[in-house]
């Protein structure tokens, strides 16, 4: 849901802009209409100025035309206080002029409302107010403004927000049917793209509709790494736009204290379990990481994937650097994608693949559907019976550690149980007597046990089982750990050369 979250806010944000936008642009045309108002606005009379003196001097012809308005308003003062019809008779004295001089005026407000009904404009001069029309506007600012009031108009239009998860089997008439789109839509989207008719399980898709039902924005979530949106444009037709999102590598160097478990670090350093699991591999034959200690240090240097600053889980950890009780364990990756150490010496130990001194007759398979022969009754068979005599010795096929020794009456006898690095088991059944306690650690070809025929067994044989991950698999088949796990000259030599670098990154 967070690719769809995301795809909801970068369209909420175009819609957002162009509202800001719409905005914007209507402030700056009510301050171009006020501009042009106060540049344009012309009274259609003169306002007459009055004077009580007059200049002797000879006259601009400016002066000239001031005086004769000034001797007008004289003339038509004096006749005003002699006979007062001779005000009405006067055209060119105006309303203003009359009342600057205090006069009684015989124009009435009913001739005043005669006179406006007739058509004088007496308006003009008690209005400031100038009205324009659209086609006093530029062009340019009604091509503008109409483009805004239509993106508006299109935000305000949107309501219906619908969101999907693809299921197993799902086709693109099962997704936008769910908002009631017919299938003419879903053929004018197969037409666009034809990619649409192969959905996978998971991905996500949003989409909106217009108040009338119609699809207007439909976003689909690929990949991880791909988005596709179609978008409806003012034609009719959808227009399609295909994300790439683009991933960043980085290798970077991660360190820290050991205070704890080593995977808790780990994890919180945004490694996953596939990378923690890698490490954990390369050290094995090493050392125990879980008898670290605190004080204990660690460095790896990986090369993680990065999409939108955030990690996708995509990562390879090319080396570690463990500082143990003052000793230094590396396992650094070589170009065919195995562990060494810092000397390009194999971290996997090899096994031996019989668990004797030489080899010995296989008297019972390893077999999963074998039928037991004292009980007689179907049992797994889960690992291989060589026969020997009693007291033939048994040896380690590994390095390891004894993790039990025990005795089972009615089934193993006594029995060891040995660890090999972290996926190995290996199981001796029917002992007459082990050699090696609980605890201690072995080396390959030491002896461990001597044969016997102790427990629920029908002669004297040696029972011998192998575990990778805690699954019994056939000794005699299964691929053992170390087998072609050398370098060549030329490949190590090449290895020997990047393992100084990466210890260079990893120096604590």
């Amino acid at each position: 849901m967070q690719h769809i979250k995301l795809a909801r806010d970068r369209l909420k944000k175009k819609i957002t802009i162009r509202i800001v936008l719409f905005v914007i642009a209507l402030l700056c045309f009510s301050s171009i209409i006020y501009f042009l108002h106060h540049q344009t606005k012309t009274p259609d009379t003169k306002t007459v100025i009055p004077s009580t003196s007059v200049d002797t001097s000879k006259p601009t012809v400016t002066e000239q035309t001031e005086n004769k308005e000034i001797t007008a308003e004289k003339n038509s003062s004096e006749q005003n206080n002699s006979e007062k019809s001779s005000s009405e008779e006067n055209t060119e004295t105006t309303v203003a002029d009359q009342n600057t001089e205090g006069t009684e005026s015989d124009v009435s407000s009913d001739n005043v409302d005669n006179q406006n009904t007739h058509g004088e404009n007496f308006d003009d001069q008690l209005s400031d107010e100038t009205v324009f029309s659209d086609d006093e506007l530029p062009e340019d600012a009604k091509d503008a403004l109409n483009e805004l009031l239509d993106a508006a108009g299109e935000a305000l239009r949107i309501t219906n927000q619908f969101a999907y998860t693809v299921a197993d089997g799902d086709k693109l008439n099962d997704v936008l049917g769910s908002s009631g789109l017919d299938t003419d839509v879903i053929n004018e989207l197969y037409q666009l793209d034809p990619t649409l008719k192969n959905l996978q399980t998971g991905q996500q898709f949003y989409w909106i509709l217009s108040k009338d039902g119609d699809l207007q924005y439909l976003n689909w979530l690929v990949s991880r790494k791909e988005e596709r949106v179609y978008e409806r444009h003012t034609d009719g037709h959808f227009v399609m736009q295909v994300i790439q999102k683009k991933s960043v590598w980085k290798e970077e160097v991660l360190k820290g204290d050991i205070d704890g478990n080593l995977y808790t670090h780990l994890r919180q350093d945004g490694l996953d379990s596939k990378q923690i699991y890698q490490l954990i591999n390369a050290l094995q034959w090493q050392l125990s990481l879980t008898k670290l200690q605190k004080g204990d240090r660690y460095a790896i240097l990986v090369n993680r994937e990065y999409l939108n600053d955030k990690l996708t889980g995509q990562g390879n950890v090319i080396g570690i650097h463990i500082i143990s009780r003052g000793k230094s364990y590396y396992a650094i990756q070589a170009e065919n994608g195995r562990y060494y150490n810092n000397h390009g010496e194999t971290l996997g130990k090899g096994f031996s693949r019989y668990p004797t001194q030489r080899q010995y007759r296989i008297s019972s398979q390893f077999n999963p559907r074998r039928k037991n022969p004292v009980t007689g009754r179907i049992a797994p068979h889960k690992g291989v019976d060589f026969s020997m005599p009693v007291g033939t010795p048994v040896i380690a096929p590994a390095d390891g550690v004894v993790i039990k020794v025990s005795y089972q009456a009615g089934g193993a006898g006594r029995y060891i149980m040995l660890r090999h690095g972290r996926e190995y088991q290996t199981v001796y059944m029917h002992l007459s007597r082990p050699l090696v306690k609980q605890g201690q650690s072995v080396k390959k070809g030491q002896r461990i046990a001597l044969s016997g025929n102790t427990g629920r067994s029908t002669g004297p044989h040696l029972h011998y089982e192998f575990h990778v991950n805690g699954v019994a698999v056939n000794p005699m088949r299964v691929k053992l750990p170390g087998m072609n796990n050398t370098m060549a000259s030329k490949e190590r030599q090449r290895f020997l050369a990047q393992a100084k670098i990466v210890q260079n990154k990893l120096k604590m």
